[in-house]
């Protein structure tokens, strides 16, 4: 199973109802899970310490970010010679501590936003090649200022989502979504979007999960990203009713984000994996 997190395993410090007593059934029975998540702010190392310390162990391994998918991308490119990396050449980043640990897991130089900023003003000959724009909750204008002047200046543009919102303890916060929003209204671009619910994402889930297709269920909580993305590359997919998205909207979803199962909680899948 694929497995979302904000609205699903988690809301804010607390487990979603039925969350770690669903999932441990589940490895129970064999499934394995993959933790796939939009929210780019943290590592795998701290996703998985999390999830461990709400009652569910759970390694870095088994945890896949958009901001791993960012920069997989890049160095993809890369690799293929369609992004040239000189001397001095950069990525910046915007976004929690996540986004620049992904990049140096994938060997790519990179710079967050302040720091840029203080280079170009000191008269340092630093080139921003590519901008990775994830969430973090201390993002604020000045980072979103850098960025749109790297992407204004040539740089390729690359974001880890657009989820409007997040789900947190006191309810729907301003997502990545509607930061990316703020910097393409500023530079007249749009980026490339690599997580749910576009089709990277769940490519490089199912490389590392090393199944077949039809062999995994996504998991999630919103019906324009989870559901909508395993639609879109052919996916089973299970709704629960933790996060964002209702029983009423899944039933008048088209067809594009109606998913195959929709559940108040994660252990009424059980007869999926009990079967």
């Amino acid at each position: 199973m694929l497995v979302d997190l904000d609205g699903v395993v988690y809301r804010g410090d607390h487990a979603c109802d039925g969350a770690v007593e669903g999932l441990s059934a589940a490895r129970e029975a064999g499934v394995r899970l993959l933790f796939m998540t939009n929210n780019a702010s943290r590592t795998p190392e701290d996703v998985a310490a999390h999830i461990t310390g709400l009652g569910l162990p759970v390694a870095p391994e088994e945890v896949m970010t958009a901001s791993q998918v960012a920069a997989r991308t890049l160095a993809d490119r890369v690799a293929r010679g369609g992004l040239q990396l000189h001397a001095g050449d950069v990525v910046l980043t915007v976004g929690g501590e996540g986004v620049g640990a992904a990049l140096t897991q994938e060997g790519l130089p990179w710079r967050p936003a302040d720091e840029v900023r203080t280079a170009l003003t000191a008269g340092d000959h630093l080139r921003v090649v590519s901008v990775v724009q994830g969430y973090g909750p201390g993002v604020d204008v000045s980072d979103l200022t850098e960025a749109v002047y790297a992407i204004r200046s040539g740089a390729s543009w690359v974001a880890t989502n657009d989820d409007a919102t997040i789900p947190t303890a006191r309810g729907l916060g301003p997502g990545n979504g509607s930061l990316v929003a703020a910097v393409a209204h500023a530079t007249g671009r749009r980026p490339e979007v690599v997580g749910k619910p576009h089709a990277p994402a769940y490519r490089m889930a199912l490389a590392a999960l090393d199944v077949p297709l039809a062999d995994c269920l996504m998991v999630g909580d919103r019906l324009d990203t989870d559901i909508a993305g395993a639609v879109a590359v052919g996916m089973r997919s299970a709704l629960v009713l933790t996060g964002v998205s209702s029983a009423q909207e899944a039933q008048d979803a088209g067809p594009q984000e109606r998913p195959d199962h929709v559940v108040p909680r994660i252990p009424d899948l059980e007869q999926l994996w009990s079967a």
